[in-house]
């Protein structure tokens, strides 16, 4: 069966080329787009980091003036200036600690207020203009040395209180002077402008119980996710947080990182859609060209299948009737392409094999004919001649014998008469041989002779005279050469595919050249000195031509001295170029 290798692999390359191909732009693809992602990972969470950091450092300097402020020598002689004789000190002493927290909150852009308290005293005084009033229980109530966070007018503002000394009574007896810092929401909302101004996204800071702060407008709907999610939950670490989020089909790249100083959140977002939009209208071009080299593939496939494939495959199948015998089978399908000059081709070539084998087949069938009668117009006249001079040579010796002999000789012409044509039955040959060795028994009358034939093969089809030349020969050429001989033995026998029959004499045999040569000169129908070699080719090729290659004469000795001839038929008749069967 053939194989259709170019359309295989014309298959096979396409898919060799699509396959990776769509492998390679879905991998560039998923890498790409996390290549954005976890750009945009390290820059807002390095953002965030840096962001964090500088304001951390800002509160702890801001911690460190306020520290050294508490620690200040005027501020802690105002606390004892009310005892100095004069009361102009007192307030001379007062307006340079003004002085002083001016000049220190204006030095300063984060602070958006100092104060500084006197329990002792029960005074306070503020860097912003207006009176302080001075209230010591919330004083003694206010978180002392960390930042607290309150929420004055719907702000939020940052306070950090130190104290002088660090550690205070509960009752603040030993506390000399307090100092406040007061930073406003103005300095996060300055702080997350210049982080919205270096980033991807939004920003806002977070404080548990208040709204967040943002320098802009701040997505209400996230941040009600983003609780819900517990975003601003749990995070102590020094890192960013990462958190994706999908809503209502947007994805959100949320960072979140907490203040350790203020308590609060820094909170980033980034929609992810915004830098991934650009990879995906990039990702659905691709995806186009590969779809569509996909529908040119499948189109080229088509065509070539449509074209080629099937003229192909249909000019094959009408190759393979006409190899099978179908000398009739022609290619009539139309294509309008090339194939249809190849049909006609075909067609050409078959009419002319089918012309040919007709003659070849018709001139064969005559051949062998003439070859038949011609083998047997040779062997009829030479058993006739034989048979005369049989009957010249005992007309002196035996009237008896002479009648016998034409008696035998009739019988003979009756049966070539009656089996004028090609085929006769194994049976009728026997008969045949009896009669000749009756006749040659009364001139040799030591001639004795045996047939051991099987029912079985007694109604083989045969052609006429098969037996009695070699019988002929073996009487003329055996028995009459070697004296005190006079047995002739004819035997049958079957096999699994070939009828055999042995015909033995007792006679001078021959030596193995002698065989060897005989038996070359009878396959190769070579010219013969004798006749008995004629006789013998002629019944050979006459097997042949009947039975095929294996059928045929083979020669040897026998376990007498003698010469053996053995006949093989093959169970399978050649008849007009064909085989049949035949049997008995």
């Amino acid at each position: 069966m053939i194989k259709y290798r170019i359309f295989q692999k014309l298959i096979i390359m396409l898919a060799a080329l699509l396959i990776p191909a769509t492998l390679l732009f879905a991998y560039a693809n998923h890498a790409s787009e996390n290549v954005v992602r976890e750009s945009l990972e390290r820059s807002a969470s390095k953002q965030l980091e840096f962001t964090i950091q500088q304001m951390e450092q800002s509160l702890r300097q801001l911690e460190t003036q306020t520290l050294l402020l508490v620690n200040d020598a005027t501020i802690q002689r105002y606390a004892s200036s009310l005892d100095f004789p004069e009361y102009l000190n007192h307030l001379l002493l007062r307006k340079t600690v003004e002085e002083k927290l001016i000049l220190q909150s204006q030095a300063e852009p984060l602070i958006y207020r100092l104060t500084v308290y006197w329990p002792s005293i029960q005074e306070a005084i503020s860097s912003t203009e207006g009176k302080i009033e001075f209230d010591g229980e919330e004083l003694r109530t206010t978180p002392k040395n960390s930042w607290i966070v309150r929420k004055s007018e719907g702000r939020l503002t940052f306070h950090l209180l130190f104290t002088n000394p660090s550690i205070a009574a509960p009752d603040m007896n030993n506390i000399v002077s307090v100092v406040e810092t007061t930073i406003s929401s103005d300095y996060l909302q300055a702080v997350l402008q210049g982080l919205d101004a270096s980033g991807n996204g939004k920003s806002f800071f977070y404080f548990p119980g208040a709204q967040p702060i943002a320098s802009g407008a701040v997505d209400m709907q996230l941040f009600s996710t983003l609780s819900k999610e517990n975003v601003f939950d749990g995070n102590v670490s020094a890192h960013p947080r990462l958190t994706v989020l999908d809503m209502e089909g947007v994805e959100y790249l949320v960072q979140s990182i907490p203040s350790p100083s203020l308590g609060g959140i820094l909170v980033s977002y980034i929609k992810l859609d915004e830098f991934l939009n650009p990879l995906q209208q990039v990702n659905w071009l691709v995806n186009g060209s590969l779809f569509f080299l996909f529908i040119a593939g499948v189109a080229i496939s088509y065509l070539f299948l449509r074209h080629f494939r099937l003229p192909f495959g249909y000019l094959v199948r009408k190759i393979e009737s006409l190899g099978a015998g179908d000398y009739g089978s022609r290619a009539t399908v139309k294509t309008n392409t090339e194939f249809d000059y190849l049909f006609e081709r075909f067609n050409e070539m078959a009419s002319r094999i089918q012309s040919l084998i007709e003659n070849v087949y018709e001139e064969k069938v005559r051949t062998r004919e003439a070859e038949f009668k011609h083998l047997q117009s040779q062997i009829n006249p030479h058993f006739l001649y034989n048979c005369m001079f049989y009957i010249m040579s005992m007309a002196n010796k035996s009237p008896n014998a002479v009648i016998s002999m034409a008696k035998n000789l009739s019988r003979f012409y009756r049966y070539i008469t009656r089996k004028a044509g090609m085929n006769t039955t194994l049976e009728d040959e026997i008969h045949l041989i009896e009669s000749y060795l009756e006749v040659q028994s009364l001139r040799n009358k030591r001639l004795t002779y045996r047939i051991d034939m099987p029912s079985s093969m007694l109604e083989l089809s045969v052609p006429t005279l098969l037996l009695q030349p070699i019988v002929e020969n073996a009487v003329v050429h055996g028995l009459e050469k070697r004296r005190k001989a006079g047995r002739i033995l004819i035997q049958g026998k079957e096999s699994d595919d070939q009828y055999i029959i042995y015909i033995d004499d007792d006679g001078a045999g021959l030596s193995v050249e002698a065989l060897q040569m005989l038996e070359e000169r009878v396959r190769n129908n070579l010219q013969y000195s004798d006749e008995m070699g004629c006789g013998l080719s002629n019944v050979h090729h006459r097997l042949i031509n009947r039975y095929g290659p294996d059928a045929g004469l083979s020669f040897s000795s026998n376990e007498w001295g003698g010469f053996r001839v053995t006949l093989r038929l093959s169970h399978k008749e050649q008849v007009n170029g064909n085989e049949r069967l035949i049997g008995g």
